[in-house]
Formats: C-alpha cells, sequence, structure tokens
C-alpha cells in the first residue's frame, strides 16, 4: 500500500504535464545542455536540473520551441536571434538579420533617403511587424525595451511593464520577485506576477495559480494562455504581451509594436529613445538607477 501511494503523485504530474512538439517530459532536465544560444555564447546557468520538457535529440531550444538544430539562430551582442530575424542598432544605422538557411549573421548599413527622416520603434524585427524586448538576466542585469541597462541590488518584488496610456487597449502588469541576496548577487526570477483584465496569474518553482487556485498547464482560458515549454514556462496575454520565466531565472517580456510608447515601468516607455527610459510612477525622470529601481517596487506583493 505504501509503495502504491509513493507513487502516486509522480504518475499524476507526468499524465499532466503535456509537452510541446518534438520534445519530451524529464524529471531532471538542465535548460542549458539544449539551448540554441549555448551553441554561439557562452551563457550563465544554473547547475540544477529541474522536472520539465527537453529537447528532443537533434532538437534545441530557440526559447519558444524545440527546433532541428540546423535551425537554431545566431547571438549578436548577447542578444540571440532566431533564424529569419533582424536587430537594429540602437542609432538605426545599421541592420543585422540571422539568415533562416546558414544561421550565419549579414550586416548592413541603412540610410534614409533625402528627405525622410528614420526613427526605430523597435530593434528586433521577426516577420514584419515590430516587437519591443525587455530581460533580466540570470545575472541580475536589466535591459529595457530601448536598449537601456540597469542592474537589481536588493531583493523585492519590482513591476516590470504595464499599459499606461491607453484605454482602448486591455490593461496589463507584469512584475517579478528578485530574491534575498546569496553569494552570487540577488536570485533573479524567483516568481512571476501577471494581470490581465480580471486574471491574476503567479508562477514560482514551476507551479502556476490563476486567480489564487493552482492550475494545470497547458492553461488557455479568457485570451489567457500559459504553457510549459523547453526552458521554463510562457504567459501569453491575448497575443500582445508574452512573459517568459525560464528555469535559471531569466525572465523576458515581449510586446507587440502596437504597445509601443503607452508602457512604463522597468522595462521602459518602449518609445525607441533609451534616455527617457527612467521615468517614476508620476512620470518624471530620474537621473539615479537605484532610486529609479526602488520607485518602481510593487507597493501590494
Amino acid at each position: 500500500m505504501k509503495a502504491g501511494f509513493a507513487s502516486l503523485p509522480f504518475l499524476i504530474l507526468s499524465a499532466a504535464l503535456a509537452c510541446p512538439s518534438n520534445s519530451h517530459y524529464e524529471i531532471c532536465s538542465s535548460p542549458c545542455d539544449t539551448s540554441c544560444a549555448g551553441l554561439s555564447t557562452r551563457i550563465q546557468c544554473t547547475r540544477n536540473c529541474f522536472e520539465g520538457c527537453e529537447c528532443d535529440e537533434g532538437h534545441m531550444s530557440d526559447g519558444e520551441a524545440c527546433v532541428p538544430i540546423e535551425r537554431c539562430g545566431c547571438v549578436h551582442e548577447g542578444l540571440y536571434l532566431k533564424a529569419g530575424e533582424s536587430i537594429f542598432s540602437n542609432n538605426c544605422t545599421e541592420k543585422c538579420t540571422c539568415s533562416r538557411i546558414s544561421s550565419q549573421l549579414t550586416c548592413e548599413k541603412v540610410n534614409c533617403t533625402s528627405g525622410e527622416t528614420c526613427t526605430c520603434t523597435d530593434r528586433v524585427d521577426g516577420s514584419g511587424q515590430g516587437e519591443g524586448h525587455c530581460k533580466i538576466s540570470s545575472e541580475a542585469q536589466l535591459n529595457t525595451f530601448d536598449g537601456g541597462s540597469g542592474h537589481f541590488l536588493c531583493s523585492g518584488v519590482y513591476d516590470l511593464a504595464l499599459l499606461c496610456n491607453d484605454s482602448a487597449i486591455p490593461w496589463f502588469r507584469v512584475s517579478v520577485r528578485i530574491g534575498e541576496d546569496s553569494d552570487d548577487g540577488p536570485v533573479v526570477g524567483e516568481a512571476i506576477y501577471v494581470f490581465f483584465q480580471d486574471t491574476f496569474i503567479t508562477v514560482r518553482n514551476s507551479k502556476i495559480w490563476v486567480n489564487g487556485r493552482p492550475v494545470w498547464l497547458p492553461y488557455n482560458k479568457n485570451a489567457v494562455s500559459v504553457r510549459q515549454i523547453q526552458d521554463g514556462t510562457m504567459v501569453d496575454l491575448d497575443s500582445l504581451v508574452q512573459v517568459h520565466l525560464h528555469h535559471d531565472g531569466e525572465v523576458k517580456v515581449k510586446v507587440k509594436e502596437i504597445l509601443a510608447g503607452k508602457l512604463c515601468a522597468l522595462c521602459g516607455n518602449f518609445n525607441g529613445d533609451k534616455s527617457d527610459d527612467l521615468k517614476l510612477p508620476t512620470g518624471e525622470s530620474e537621473k539615479d538607477t537605484a532610486e529609479f529601481l526602488h520607485a518602481w517596487k510593487a507597493k501590494d506583493l
């Protein structure tokens, strides 16, 4: 009897965890061993393994799905680009593209014709629709939508991105918990909290709660989806916002171009100008990065 009961939780969890295409369930999976980014550059990663989905043999994770190794992308200045993606320099004078065929990076100069004014609303260009990308690395380094940067020094819950400037778009808010300092610095991405209309999602230790109730994955309801991917958990808000919590604590927020100039919090306002990223909740500018980070500490979490 005891032996039978001891194996029951494992059987229930294994059956409930449905893995995406080209991946399979592992009770002890390392997110670093099958990452496309790890092919091109040395990545900071945890030594721990996690229960979850792992790419099948001959496939690696591009951050969203398990793809054949030959379809892995490129790394440019520490930023991973999927095959077919392009990235612009901060001043929008150069465009670098990761080839879909050879996974090689090619760069070219871009110029405006006479009488035109060039502006850059999004550095990364995927399938023709501009998107914003904000990231907190596993080393607690923050990179905003517009290319600004900062470093977390204190633990706490911080607001990363929220809608501040358009009532016609459904309101959302993304917050992250930074853990207590350890010998190596802050523990990044202990949990994420996502608010979207009447839905409140908590992701912590590979467990998911929606409006305070634990749920099995995949979860799909009211334009909100939560699913397990090879190297973590993905939360999708009506295809407008995606939040990716990696197993190593890295947090990525991806937003659609329609949100450009309408956001606030630590990831910035997504207007193409990193010089005005350090804005307080009051809308005032702040020159001190530490004060800026402190101002966006969540008061209710």
